[in-house]
Formats: C-alpha cells, sequence, structure tokens
C-alpha cells in the first residue's frame, strides 16, 4: 500500500536529481542521514510567501499560521543535463548530481515517520504562475481545509520567472511539538536503497575525475559502476563541421 502522499504531475516512477556540494555528499554518506530546512531558509525571498502572509479569518479577524515553521523541505529537480544547475550548485566544480526516484524518496522520508506517513510526508511537483495565478492560488489552497496536504501544496507555487527549474519537493509537516535545531530537520536514509547513481560535475578535468571517483569509492563504497562524468559539454562523436 502506497505510503506518503504525492502531489502534482509525477509518479514513484519519475527520476529527480539533486546537485551536492562535495562536503555535503560526504556527510551524507557518513552520517546516512537526509535533510530538510525550514523554507525560509531557500535564497528566493518569495518562498513560503502563503505562510508566512497575514491570514484573514472568516470573522474578520486578521492574524498569521501559528504552525509555519513546522513545515521542511527539499527541492530537487526533473533536470537530467542543466548548465545553470551545475554553474549555481557547483562553483568549485567539484559537486555531484544524484539520481533517484520519486517513490524512493518519499520511501525514506516516511520510513522515519511510521504510522504518520499520510499526515507528514509529501512530495510534489513544483507549478510557475503568473502572479494572478498566484494571488488566486493564495486565496483558495487553504479555502476547503487547514490540513497538512494543503500546507505541503502550499510550498509548491513559485513566481512565473523560475519555472525552468523544473523543481519537485520533499515536504515533512511536523504534527508533534517537537523542535529542530537551526530549523533542520533530519531523519535516516541509506543512500546506497535510495540513490542509483552519481554524477560528477562536468567541467572537472578527466585526471580530477578519476581522482573524485576513487576517493568516493574509498569513502562511501558506492558502486564505481554507478559513478559516472557528466558528459553536458561534449560535442557528439559523429559532429562534422562542412566548409566549401
Amino acid at each position: 500500500m502506497p505510503r506518503g502522499t504525492i502531489i502534482g504531475d509525477i509518479t514513484r516512477r519519475t527520476t529527480i536529481y539533486r546537485v551536492f556540494p562535495r562536503n555535503r555528499f560526504f556527510e551524507l554518506f557518513g552520517k546516512r542521514q537526509n535533510a530538510l530546512v525550514w523554507p525560509t531558509k531557500w535564497e528566493d525571498p518569495f518562498e513560503n510567501f502563503i505562510l508566512r502572509s497575514p491570514v484573514k479569518r472568516s470573522n474578520g479577524e486578521i492574524g498569521d499560521i501559528a504552525f509555519h515553521d513546522d513545515v521542511y523541505g527539499q527541492c530537487w529537480t526533473l533536470h537530467k543535463a542543466s548548465d545553470a544547475m551545475w554553474r549555481i550548485y557547483s562553483p568549485g566544480k567539484d559537486a555531484v548530481r544524484i539520481r533517484t526516484t520519486v517513490g524512493r524518496l518519499l520511501d525514506s522520508l516516511c520510513s522515519a515517520n511510521k504510522g504518520m506517513e499520510n499526515d507528514s510526508c509529501f512530495i510534489g511537483r513544483v507549478t510557475y504562475p503568473n502572479e494572478a495565478g498566484l494571488r488566486k492560488f493564495a486565496r483558495t489552497v487553504f479555502k476547503d481545509d487547514l490540513s497538512a496536504r494543503s500546507v505541503a501544496n502550499s510550498l509548491l507555487v513559485k513566481r512565473s520567472a523560475f519555472e525552468h527549474e523544473k523543481e519537485v519537493r520533499l515536504v515533512y509537516f511536523e504534527g508533534s511539538s517537537a523542535v529542530h535545531k537551526n530549523g533542520v530537520y533530519k531523519y535516516p536514509l541509506d543512500p546506497h536503497k535510495v540513490f542509483d547513481q552519481v554524477m560528477i560535475d562536468p567541467r572537472m578535468t578527466y585526471k580530477d575525475y578519476r581522482s573524485f571517483k576513487d576517493e568516493i569509492v574509498a569513502k562511501t563504497g558506492f558502486d564505481e559502476k554507478r559513478i559516472k562524468r557528466s558528459l553536458l559539454y561534449r560535442p557528439p562523436d559523429d559532429f562534422i563541421v562542412m566548409i566549401p
């Protein structure tokens, strides 16, 4: 029986990707923990704008949503290859891109929250409406109910300027009174079961790639056959320039 909740135009078999800085990658395998953060920690100042906005109740009172600090998220992408992705998230040209599926990632979060999966664990595809669409969404997202699902859904919209990111977000709603230090929610995860490929920054030289690959195998035990070097910038093998 499926656990957790998938929102939007994705399925359990949808492949998703995330770039991890070198040190964060080794920490992920070393501590075997995944980390979700308060959306307020994301770079875009408009993130989490719905949960941080004033709310008007049916009786006319103005207030705020008390549990906005109980929601944690992690951003992934549907992009298999993106120059912008490497340049933004790998400034040192030494990051790695991890591949998994919606189902495996969601299952990892559900396994850490047994009995609470349907109320705490969500994954959804981000949509990118225009300004009018954003305003309409903000007015209607909690119209029917103020549930954990609707709270998670409120994090699945961004401004249309970011449509190129093609984001998928893993969302955790803390239903208990637990407080997670520094706005970071960590849960146990087995990287070898959840992730099926590691891709190394395409801007790295072949020599550095070989050295980095050996380091990954030595420190993590990850199957070397599943560690690749991105060929984003390599021209096609049959690429020929014709001249008169």
